[in-house]
């Protein structure tokens, strides 16, 4: 019975220890590092879009365009989470910058396509090689090791973030 009553003590104190990093204070502590690390994330776009003549807004856009040559706006209001006025205004004055190209389909004028000018994809590949080096800048000290750590971290959250996207839609929590 004693070696019974131990094994249930050794479960206990392990299952314990692996429960937490879920305890109220780590999830408090993770919590106010994810916003503290938003706030200065917000910070770093900002600084970089301002060295562009660029607004945050606008620079998440054209992020968008170095993976792609054209994307719709439908596709853009998705992956940033905006409306299509919103998108509509961006795009316009990026129009305006000789960035970018909005296109009417011809079959559906509800359809709409944006694509990097030919005389934007220099920027952009400017834009990307600059953003690239600053932040080698603000990751320079880390050796391999810590990187791999931060990485893995990294990909855990937005892991957990993308599934309770899924699950738990923002306006359906807002309104309870």
């Amino acid at each position: 019975m004693l070696k019974l009553k131990q094994y249930f003590n050794l479960e206990t104190k392990l299952l314990t220890g692996l429960m937490m990093s879920t305890e109220p204070e780590h999830i408090q502590s993770i919590a106010a590092l994810i916003c503290d690390l938003t706030r200065n994330c917000n910070i770093k776009e900002e600084y970089f879009a301002a060295s562009f003549n660029l607004t945050p807004a606008e620079l998440k856009i054209i992020k968008l365009f170095v993976f792609s040559p054209s994307l719709t706006v439908r596709e853009i209001c998705t992956m940033l989470n905006l409306t299509p006025g919103r998108i509509t205004q961006i795009v316009t004055s990026l129009e305006e910058k000789k960035i970018l190209l909005r296109a009417v389909d011809a079959n559906d004028k509800r359809n709409i396509t944006i694509s990097v000018l030919p005389k934007g994809q220099p920027f952009i590949n400017n834009l990307l090689a600059d953003y690239n080096q600053l932040n080698y800048k603000i990751f320079k000290d880390i050796g391999p090791e810590t990187a791999r750590e931060i990485l893995a971290s990294l990909e855990t959250l937005v892991s957990l973030f993308k599934t309770w996207v899924g699950e738990d839609k923002p306006e359906n929590l807002i309104a309870q």
